[in-house]
């Protein structure tokens, strides 16, 4: 038989080279592989050929022929060794040892999860693969199941090193590379087109080992850009490992591997094995690249400096937990894992859950009649002099002279604006009607705050001309709706928990974190995403508690650490918060993102910051 010129030419019996090809057996990113036969050594070869549109490009042939270089110099036992290069006419191959044996992909296939003995067998073998690799100035860029063979030794072996690049210490141009990978497994320098190295193949080897134990990707979503932003905006998800029963040491490791920025993953191989050794006693905790500065203690908010009532937020019938109490108190001790099980196995429902349908019609932004607002005004306690407020701030809000007041409902709400009188007539229902009323807590303050929260992200929405999502206003109103769940669920530890920080100075979140392992941020994201809430607004309040860590393309995420801080800044409401980032509004990377994604590009910086500071100094309270 003839030599084949076209990769449509390889079927059963067709000689390739020295080579017969017995069968097909894959298909990868940048080739085909075959099974064939090595007649003068009597042994079976695997040969990948590289697909027709790449092997006519010079770029993606030299790709090809690096791959098969790089990989012939390396001996080691758990890397798939290369044999021959070759071409012909247009085909363009490589054989390399056929592994009698089956994938990881097999295994998921199967839905055969890794126990913790089989984690640390695979990580083992990998860890050793990619270190011997790395030696030999070699990176892998796209670690996932399906390039893990097991032979029938249980010798796991690394394969298809089809984007590996030689590691260069010249400076390269990494924006012009392409954004190799696997979309539930690619690390998001790769997403970014950002300088790669061995933490790379650190971060996708536990996105790997994270789907192999919990038997679920990291991040999954409709499309392949929401896998893919997943990596780049949501936070680490703990929520799937607790789930499937990882015990807390893999966890941290997992996670470690897994973080966001290389710098603070593991920082070589060494560093990750000896993490592996001593797995069930791993504990870490991150250090970011450009860690904030501590907090400082929050001004004292309107409501006053009655710090036994937690400024207002603890119930008048609820004052003795203030004295001898709260001492006690911290020494309660709830885990993650009982917070996670008393939101499940509650006999009633959360008594928030009845704010859901009116949340989910706050996701939908839409114009009222104003007839209906008219009469909102007429009969809801409350909302008439809220929008008569709004509109003296809207007006004139550096005077005193209350302009709206002898103006007509129909006046005001059309001066207010249909959609954003309609928002508040919602929170305003929802407030009178539906929220929680709680016998331990009087959460006016928090609403105070979050409705603020909410408007403030309106109007900096509207000076930047931001491009906007729907989902803006809700995420001011529910970024904080995790501190009623904890309140709920577990009354006197969340107040043990605010009172520490008020009386300590800590922040709210790491007080949370030590009496519940979890903070108000993630149980509020828990909640909506039970809820059905969309995945922007979950993450954006997930999130909103560790804003050195949001993707600066997540807007909604940076307008609530922005918002959130100008209301604390100015004192409106009470959070149960009692800290705050000593860094000056407009100084805050997150005011930093929302400016850089401005529609006004004629708007000059010291100009916006100016004109909201001044303004929202007058702002009101509207409860």
């Amino acid at each position: 038989m003839s030599q084949p010129l076209e990769l449509a030419d390889l079927v059963p019996g067709t000689h390739l080279g020295h080579y017969v090809i017995t069968d097909r057996i894959a298909q990868g990113g940048m080739g085909t592989v075959f099974k064939a036969l090595e007649p003068a050594l009597e042994r079976y070869v695997a040969i990948k050929v590289l697909r027709p549109e790449y092997a006519s490009n010079s770029n993606y042939v030299q790709y090809f022929q690096e791959e098969a270089r790089a990989v012939a110099a390396l001996r080691h036992p758990n890397i798939v060794p290369i044999y021959f290069i070759g071409q012909e006419g247009n085909v363009v191959f490589f054989s390399m040892a056929y592994i009698d044996g089956e994938t990881f992909d097999d295994w998921i296939e199967s839905k055969r999860w890794f126990n913790e003995q089989q984690a640390k067998w695979f990580l083992s073998h990998a860890v050793a693969a990619l270190h011997s690799a790395h030696k030999a100035n070699i990176v892998h860029l796209d670690i996932k199941p399906a390039n893990f063979l097991v032979d029938r030794s249980n010798n796991i072996m690394l394969t298809d090193f089809g984007l590996a690049q030689k590691i260069v210490k010249e400076a390269d141009d990494n924006a012009s590379r392409e954004a190799f990978g696997t979309p539930a497994y690619v690390a998001p320098e790769q997403i970014t087109r950002s300088a790669t190295d061995q933490r790379t193949d650190i971060y996708s080897l536990g996105a790997t080992l994270f789907h192999m134990m919990t038997g679920k990707i990291p991040f999954s979503g409709a499309s392949v850009e929401d896998i893919v932003w997943g990596h780049l905006e949501k936070p680490f998800p703990m929520e799937i490992a607790h789930e499937a029963n990882l015990p807390t040491g893999w966890i941290y490791l997992i996670k470690k591997m897994m973080e966001r920025s290389p710098e603070n993953r593991f920082a070589n191989y060494r560093e990750l094995r000896t993490a592996l050794e001593n797995v069930h006693s791993f504990r870490y905790e991150t250090t970011p690249l450009e860690a904030p500065p501590p907090p400082k203690p929050l001004s004292v908010p309107r409501t006053g400096n009655n710090t036994q009532t937690l400024h207002g937020l603890l119930a008048r019938t609820k004052t003795q937990w203030d004295t001898g109490h709260a001492k006690a108190g911290t020494s309660i001790e709830i885990s993650r894992r009982q917070v996670e099980e008393a939101m499940k196995s509650r006999a009633e429902p959360l008594k928030v859950e009845a704010m859901v349908n009116t949340l989910r019609d706050l996701c939908k932004p839409a114009a009222e009649a104003p007839e209906s607002l008219v009469e909102a005004m007429e009969k809801m306690p409350g909302f008439d002099p809220a929008v008569r407020a709004l509109v003296n701030f809207m007006v004139n809000p550096q005077t005193e002279e209350e302009l709206a007041e002898n103006m007509s409902p129909h006046d005001a709400v059309e001066t207010l604006g249909l959609e954003r009188a309609r928002s508040l007539a919602l929170t305003f229902f929802t407030l009178n009607y539906e929220a929680p009323q709680s016998l331990n807590f009087d959460w006016k303050p928090l609403w105070q705050h979050q409705i603020s929260v909410a408007i403030v992200i309106d109007f900096i929405y509207d000076a930047l001309d931001l491009k906007r999502n729907g989902f803006e206003y809700v995420a001011g109103l529910t970024h904080d709706i995790g501190k009623l769940v904890l309140a709920e669920l577990f009354p006197f530890a969340y107040f043990t928990t605010m009172n520490r920080s008020l009386q300590e100075h800590l922040p709210l979140a790491a007080c949370e974190m030590q009496m519940f392992g979890i903070n108000h941020g993630e149980i509020g994201a828990k909640w909506l995403k039970e809820q059905g809430f969309p995945h922007v607004l979950v993450d954006a309040v997930a999130q909103h508690e560790t804003p050195e860590k949001i993707n600066r393309r997540l807007l909604l995420a940076h307008a609530v650490v922005s918002a959130n801080h100008l209301v604390k800044q100015i004192g409106i409401g009470y959070s149960g918060n009692s800290m705050l980032d000593p860094r000056a509004w407009e100084e805050l990377p997150s005011t930093g993102a929302l400016w850089e994604a401005r529609g006004n590009k004629q708007y000059v910086f010291d100009d916006f910051a100016r004109d909201i500071l001044s303004q929202f100094e007058s702002f009101p309270d509207l409860l």
